[in-house]
């Protein structure tokens, strides 16, 4: 903020509401500035809503019907307002559409409701600052930003906040927003951000400190229980782990080297080569030869012997064959008599009916009518039973021999199989004898090789055990080096004009010169006074909420507001000036609404003498303001249906 701004160009001032419909027509009401603007009409007349379009423009998050009602957001497309801060206008908009409800237009520039509170704060030259989330910062779990709207609900008085310095505010944040609008919250927030910094890191060193035992203590059980069972010396370290893993990898390639040595002397022995190999004298080089022979000679009679079992089972399976065929003729044969008197009925090939009444001589055939006779029937069977007979003898004879063939071939292969059985025996009993030296060895070997890469795969384990543990150990010196670094952080020079009790005593001073008109009939006799340690306003030595009831309050906060209007003129440029002051319905909780209008009167002499606006609403029925200067009046012409 520049410094030669002048009291009346400090601040925001509302130069004009705009609502525009749905044709793109617009409602505008302007405003005065250095003037108490009143807003007249009947109830549900758009005066409060006039007030909410202004708060919702300035950045409210809520939605269109929660902040202004169903009936305002289902009448315009777009609320906007024109404004000057410090001394720089704007047109600030808020469209009413999907897709844009949460944003706020600067000049038709988009920004988030986030975005809009950094803004306009760097626009009015406030501080921008992160406070503690609580009442006391050792305790507090976070920070949360002190933003525009906090200290807007302390300069928009609303319905519900005319017995609370804002509805539904924590102690801690009406805390900073009353330093902030006093000017010292940037030197108040640095010395509690530091308690919040130093606690929060107090916190964290804690469980770092916490993490690195419990990591320091399970390492080196676990470490230990590893090294142990694997005899592997204690590792601490990781330089440790790579001196350990080099020692075993020597020695495991040690042993595969002597392992691979022994495997080339045994693959000697088998090879034959048992004189070049060192094995023991009177070793039979022949004995895998003649081995090797007669296991041919088995597998040549072996399948001989199938063979013969082969073409047997063919011989005996042709003999049934020809055994059946001539007990077929045997049955035929006795049966030409039995059937000889039976007539042919149908003809064997070309399956004609066959009539056996029709004439044909006794001794010819029914179909053909050739001569026949019972002995030339009988011996062609007897013809074809004496050839088969004659076949199944010869077979017979084939059967034999192949039957005395097998037997042979069997009892050769018996004993070839004794032989080899034997020449195995042997040569396993030769080659054990030659390979004995080495077995004892190769099973050490094998043995000494398993421990070895068991030991080996330990090693990645050991390692990210330790890692965990130095993982946790830098931790623990990250966060030594940030409390230390909270505890050596020097604080900002303070060069501001006034102490914080300065402040306050001013502040109290102004609301006392607005109250003491009010002493004999509504105020009570205690001057108001502020406790700048933690901004608590008292009424003579009680807390304000504790001395005052309902009437009284209104005409507290009513002071307040007031005392706001004089805050570039009683203080320095460090003060957060409101340049505005906007009180909806002030007539509360039963003050005569003459006091009231005698009140807003005041207010609007103020606002003149210090060139800051006032926007206010009143009812009809309300005593009609005054007509002088300082007061404008705006009567509403819609009338709202009630929400």
């Amino acid at each position: 903020m520049t410094k030669d701004l002048s009291t009346a160009q400090r601040g925001i001032r509302i130069a004009k509401v705009r609502l525009i419909l749905h044709t793109g027509e617009a409602e505008e009401y302007a405003f005065d500035t250095a003037k108490l603007n009143i807003l007249l009409g009947v109830r549900n007349s758009s005066k409060t809503t006039t007030l909410r379009v202004i708060d919702y423009c300035l950045g409210d998050r809520g939605t269109p019907v929660k902040a202004l009602n169903a009936a305002v957001a289902d009448k315009y497309q777009a609320l906007s307002i024109d404004v000057r801060i410090n001394g720089q206008p704007y047109a600030i908009t808020r469209y009413l559409t999907r897709g844009s409800l949460s944003k706020v237009y600067i000049n038709d520039e988009e920004l988030t409701a986030d975005a809009f509170s950094n803004w306009i704060l760097a626009e009015l030259g406030w501080a921008n600052l992160n406070i503690p989330l609580g009442l006391n910062p050792a305790t507090a779990p976070s920070l949360t930003p002190l933003s525009f709207r906090n200290t807007f609900r302390h300069i928009y008085r609303d319905e519900g906040s005319w017995i609370s310095f804002a509805s539904k505010e924590q102690e801690f944040m009406r805390q900073a927003v009353v330093s902030q609008l006093l000017g010292y919250a940037p030197q108040r927030y640095d010395e509690r951000r530091q308690e919040f910094d130093l606690a929060s890191a107090t916190r964290q060193l804690d469980e770092a400190q916490t993490a690195d035992r419990q990591a320091g203590e399970s390492s080196l059980q676990a470490v230990t229980a590893i090294s142990h069972s694997l005899s592997l010396p204690l590792a601490r370290s990781t330089s440790q782990i790579a001196d350990a893993r080099d020692a075993v990898t020597t020695e495991l390639a040690v042993v595969r080297r002597r392992r691979q040595e022994l495997t080339g002397r045994i693959a000697a022995i088998e090879a034959g080569n048992g004189e070049e190999a060192g094995s023991p004298a009177g070793y039979d080089t022949a004995l895998t030869a003649a081995y090797q022979e007669l296991t041919g000679r088995l597998k040549q009679t072996t399948d001989d012997t199938a063979g013969l079992r082969e073409v047997l089972a063919e011989h005996q399976r042709s003999a049934r064959m020809v055994e059946a065929e001539i007990r077929r003729m045997e049955r035929l044969s006795s049966s030409i008599e039995v059937f000889d008197a039976l007539p042919v009925r149908m003809c064997p090939a070309c399956e004609q009916d066959v009539d056996p009444r029709r004439e044909h001589p006794v001794d010819a055939c029914h179909l053909c009518f050739q001569p026949v006779d019972d002995d030339t029937r009988l011996r062609r069977a007897k013809v074809e039973i004496r050839s088969l007979r004659s076949e199944l003898e010869d077979l017979n004879e084939v059967i034999s021999r192949t039957t005395e063939d097998l037997g042979v071939s069997e009892a050769t292969q018996r004993d070839l199989e004794s032989q080899h059985t034997a020449y195995a025996q042997r040569l396993n009993a030769e080659r054990a004898a030659q390979l004995a030296p080495f077995v004892a060895e190769l099973e050490n070997l094998a043995a000494t090789a398993a421990r070895l890469e068991h030991k080996l795969t330990a090693f990645p384990a050991i390692g990210e055990i330790l890692q965990k543990r130095d993982v946790t150990r830098q931790a623990l010196q990250t966060a030594e080096q940030r409390v230390q670094e909270v505890k050596n952080r020097t604080r900002g020079d303070q060069t501001s004009t006034f102490t914080p009790s300065e402040r306050c005593e001013r502040f109290a001073n102004r609301m006392n010169d607005f109250l003491a008109p009010y002493r004999s009939n509504l105020w009570v006799t205690s001057n108001v006074s502020i406790r700048d340690t933690d901004l608590t306003f008292y009424v003579g030595s009680r807390p304000w909420h504790d001395a005052l009831g309902a009437a009284p309050k209104v005409l507290f906060f009513l002071a307040y507001s007031y005392a706001t209007l004089y805050l570039a003129q009683d203080l320095d440029l460090d003060c957060a000036f409101p340049g505005c002051l906007i009180l909806d319905n002030p007539y509360q909780q039963g003050i005569d609404e003459h006091i009231v209008m005698r009140v807003l009167t005041t207010i609007a002499q103020a606002a003149e003498e210090t060139g800051t606006q006032v926007i206010s609403t009143q009812q009809l029925v309300q005593p009609k303001p005054p007509a002088i200067g300082t007061i404008r009046t705006f009567p509403m012409p819609n009338v709202y249906a009630a929400p």
